[in-house]
């Protein structure tokens, strides 16, 4: 994403979290409508949901991009939690469907609550888990180096998972975070006063628009 913005600065990615896929045993068409909050989760189920027709309701781009690549058409993407419960229930206005809410085991938004509390009836498969990279010694490398400027963090568990695997000497950088739950977890485990940059609405285009306006003025 960076690349297609004209970043004129280098790029490392590093994984904080490595996801493991569970196996589970779940029939997708007894669903009035499929709901995922992470592209992981898709992932899992890519093959099940080629030329899907029940309807899909997910959040962000990357899920987005790959519905549209396994063919899934009735699918609604939201940029939050929050505005896909709240597309749920307008588009199940006065009816009571059958929802099939597949996720990861680590999760800052209760979402089965919510829909159960809207009436709707809801049941929920963990199909991944996150664990934390052991790579520490490589990641103090990468960031020890000089040249090193910045951190883009994506999730809550990324913030945890670089505080507890590198020194805190080496986290002396701008962070960009995806949304103001990852700034308010970094603040609140590393420092208030770190140097941080947050997008209004999480989505990828913004924080690469975020991160390249960041360093043009240099």
């Amino acid at each position: 994403m960076l690349e297609k913005e004209k970043f004129n600065g280098r790029v490392l990615i590093f994984p904080l979290l490595e996801i493991e896929f569970l196996k589970i045993s779940v029939n997708l068409k007894e669903a009035d409508v499929l709901v995922f909050t992470s592209v992981y989760a898709l992932e899992k189920l890519n093959l099940e949901l080629q030329n899907f027709k029940t309807p899909v309701f997910a959040v962000g781009q990357r899920c987005d991009q790959l519905l549209k690549e396994i063919g899934a058409t009735n699918t609604f993407i939201y940029s939050n939690v929050q505005k896909l419960l709240d597309g749920l229930k307008h588009y199940f206005r006065n009816k009571r469907p059958f929802v099939l809410y597949l996720r990861g085991d680590k999760i800052s938004y209760d979402l089965k609550a919510n829909l159960l509390k809207q009436n709707f009836n809801c049941e929920e498969h963990v199909v991944y888990k996150q664990k934390r990279n052991t790579q520490r010694k490589e990641l103090d490398k990468i960031l020890a180096r000089k040249n090193l400027e910045s951190i883009a963090l994506f999730s809550e568990n990324s913030v945890d998972s670089l505080i507890n695997s590198t020194l805190r000497q080496n986290l002396d950088k701008m962070f960009f975070c995806f949304s103001k739950k990852i700034e308010n977890r970094l603040k609140s485990v590393l420092d208030k006063d770190i140097r941080c940059m947050t997008i209004e609405e999480p989505l990828i285009s913004k924080m690469a628009n975020m991160i390249v306006k960041e360093y043009s003025r240099y």
